[in-house]
């Protein structure tokens, strides 16, 4: 059939309009528009999906909790579902979503971190420095094995060093930290979160992200003292031992105690005579001792003696001056792009606080409070006003930190239409059933591989955070935050990947678009 162009639709309504014009016509019947009783008894597939999801975050086993969730197409702007969306929340680890953006905004997914090693006196020629050994560095967390190709830094230095023929310092190792300011814990922390490896404090020189591996074995027989091995040496704790062993079949439980600003770790409780030793991560009271210790023993390993003792900077009546020292070596860490990968895919709040204090401005040691000013100025250029989140920390950890789902949302949106950024953020997250610590949850179901989310959790909080792409390939952003529950959290995991689930097999109607 010949197409008519526009002339010929005119002509053949004008013909057909005259050659009616005699009949009486009656205008044509208004669309049948569906009445309410049919509209709830045949809801549209959208509709259909909210009152799922409503279904299950009322459910009578969970109604008691505070939620704040949306749910934002990113193809068609609208909103698949909202609850609470306004609520401020306590977030737990999705504030670290947060922190990762705005330091890929201020220092740019490429950005390294710089570590020095200077000798304060002149190099004889039978390789002895006669002064100080001295490592600076502005805070890279990556010395430790979730980076294998970083956890040998302090042996390839020595390497280095070996290789220019040094093989004698005749003077002190010591650490120089004073590009972060202390005490490296952020506002809001529990006191007794910092006994504990995730509750670790930040500093400029970070080795083994700043705490020890507690080994906890039982003794050769019931009432003996348990057996405790760390790792590494040279922490700087000391372990007040208080483990015993308890008859074969008993519980094993341990405790961790260490009062800010002190070194003694008290650790208390009991492991079975039968049972596997117990693992658990300390946190170190001063993270400068640890990396100057560590340095001492791979200078050791390469045929480099250090005659004095090993010191933080700040333990110095005078301190060195750096202009005046050689520069021996410069290390550059792997690009942001790595460390914010391992931070949201692990959650581990050192690295987060580290990005929080880099985005201060140069000049003085960087302080939190610097960084969150950074913060607020990038989100508030985004469109993300101050009311919708009150950011006290960079991790999370911090029960003053409060974040709305839809502050969340604008994120996660902003993020995912700005080309910088959209890729090498959407990478860093963790994925379902596949990494980090989404990889045991939605596997073998439709939602595996489709859930790019943070995860965030802490006693009676639960977040998840991110971007789903549905079964038709609908990219969809969403934000769900839930405080104070009284059942246990597997059950909340649970129920939020069975709404995950739900929005990946939805598929709109052409009455949805």
């Amino acid at each position: 059939m010949r197409r008519r162009g526009r002339g010929g639709l005119v002509a053949a309504a004008t013909i057909a309009l005259a050659s009616c014009a005699s009949v009486t016509t009656r205008p044509a019947p208004p669309p049948e528009v569906p009445s309410l009783a049919e509209a709830i008894a045949h809801p549209s597939r959208l509709e259909q999906l909210r009152r799922d999801l409503r279904a299950l975050f009322t459910d009578r086993t969970v109604d008691h909790a505070q939620w704040s969730i949306v749910v934002h197409s990113l193809r068609h702007g609208d909103t698949i579902y909202s609850l609470n969306a306004h609520r401020l929340q306590v977030p737990a680890s999705n504030q670290k979503l947060i922190t990762a953006a705005t330091a890929a905004e201020r220092l740019g997914w490429d950005y390294q971190y710089t570590s020095r090693v200077y000798a304060t006196g002149p190099i004889s020629a039978d390789g002895t420095i006669d002064g100080d050994l001295v490592v600076v560095s502005n805070g890279d967390p990556t010395i430790n094995p979730r980076h294998p190709q970083r956890w040998g830094a302090l042996d390839d230095w020595a390497k280095q060093l070996a290789a220019r023929g040094i093989h004698l310092v005749g003077g002190q190792l010591i650490g120089d930290d004073n590009a972060f300011a202390e005490p490296g814990w952020g506002l809001g922390w529990a006191w007794d979160d910092i006994a504990f490896g995730y509750g670790a404090p930040v500093s400029a020189l970070q080795y083994h992200e700043n705490q020890v591996e507690l080994m906890i074995g039982p003794g050769q027989e019931a009432g003996a003292r348990a057996i405790i091995s760390t790792s590494p040496l040279g922490s700087g704790l000391t372990l007040d031992h208080g483990v015993t062993t308890a008859p074969a079949g008993a519980p094993s439980r341990v405790t961790l105690e260490r009062i800010p600003g002190s070194s003694v770790l008290s650790v208390r409780g009991q492991v079975a005579l039968d049972a596997k030793p117990l693992v658990e991560y300390a946190a170190v009271a001063n993270p400068t001792v640890m990396y100057v210790n560590a340095f001492r023993e791979a200078l050791a390993r390469h045929g480099i003696f250090v005659g004095g003792s090993t010191i933080d900077i700040d333990d110095l009546r005078l301190a060195p001056d750096l202009t005046k020292a050689t520069l021996l070596l410069e290390d550059r860490s792997p690009a942001l792009a790595e460390i914010i990968d391992v931070m949201l895919k692990w959650s581990r709040n050192l690295y987060a606080e580290t990005l929080l204090r880099s985005m201060a401005p140069p000049g003085p040691p960087a302080t939190a409070e610097a960084g969150l000013e950074v913060m607020r100025g990038t989100l508030r250029s985004w469109g993300i006003l101050p009311d919708y989140y009150i950011a006290r920390d960079g991790s999370g950890l911090s029960r003053y930190d409060y974040l709305t789902a839809d502050s969340l949302l604008w994120l996660l949106t902003y993020l995912w239409a700005d080309p910088k950024h959209a890729e090498n953020f959407r990478s860093t997250l963790p994925v379902s059933g596949v990494s980090g610590s989404l990889a045991e949850r939605m596997k073998d179901t439709p939602a595996q591989s489709r859930v790019w989310a943070k995860t965030g959790s802490m006693s009676q909080v639960r977040s998840l955070s991110g971007y789903v792409v549905t079964l038709a390939g609908e990219p969809l952003a969403f934000s769900i935050v839930v405080n104070g529950f009284r059942v246990p959290a597997r059950d909340i995991d649970a129920l939020v990947d069975k709404a995950l689930v739900a929005l990946v097999q939805f598929q709109r109607e052409s009455t949805d678009r």
